[in-house]
């Protein structure tokens, strides 16, 4: 089975485990790859021939990574990018609800109540079924139906979805909800899918640097 997407197809790159950089696929060659070099590449001082860099796309399975070297820069336009496969393409384990991040401000706005009442939250984890956030006491009943409007690092997620959980805080301030989505367009999964794989590597660092302030 080919492991690589269409050409033309859209895919990022990473570089230190950063978010990623929205790329294309322009070729698969004998030698290697050419992809489309980033929009914002004016940015990236630390790139340059040598790299060590990691592909990633997403198909219907879930998430494909491959670990890249840059080996040219061919000019353009449009400019492009060669890279050399450092292993195999690998499709990254994922549970059916994989689930994590949180931090980011939301808001929410319910549909039983006319006009509709819109309060703010914050994010505990999403996966691509469902999400859990924190809000303020609110009398809000279980099979509720709201509108979630997220800001995550890479865009805005918005969605319509069900009330399945409504539970006290741990410290008795405010609630925890479980808000199931409905019908998640595929634009929408794809967002959660980067948002959680750019979450990964982050939370990683930031727990190593926890327990070495230990």
């Amino acid at each position: 089975m080919n492991p690589f997407p269409p050409l033309k197809c859209a895919l990022y790159v990473c570089i230190d485990d950063d978010a990623g950089h929205r790329s294309r696929l322009e070729a698969v060659t004998d030698g290697g790859i050419v992809v489309a070099t980033p929009a914002d590449v004016a940015h990236l001082d630390s790139v340059h021939v040598g790299s060590h860099l990691v592909l990633f796309w997403i198909n219907a399975d879930g998430r494909v990574v491959l670990p890249v070297r840059l080996t040219g820069i061919l000019p353009g336009p449009p400019e492009r990018w060669e890279v050399q496969p450092l292993g195999e393409a690998r499709r990254l384990g994922r549970r059916r609800h994989e689930r994590g991040g949180g931090g980011e401000p939301m808001r929410l706005s319910t549909f039983a109540t006319q006009p509709a009442v819109t309060f703010d939250s914050t994010l505990l984890d999403l996966s691509e079924k469902a999400l859990r956030c924190w809000t303020p006491a609110f009398d809000i009943a279980v099979g509720e139906r709201v509108h979630v409007r997220a800001l995550l690092s890479i865009g805005t997620l918005s969605q319509i979805g069900t009330v399945t959980a409504v539970r006290e805080a741990p410290n008795g301030l405010g609630q925890h909800l479980v808000v199931v989505f409905q019908s998640p367009s595929a634009s929408t999964v794809q967002l959660i899918r980067r948002y959680l794989f750019v979450w990964g590597p982050v939370y990683r660092r930031a727990r190593r640097g926890a327990e070495e302030n230990e």
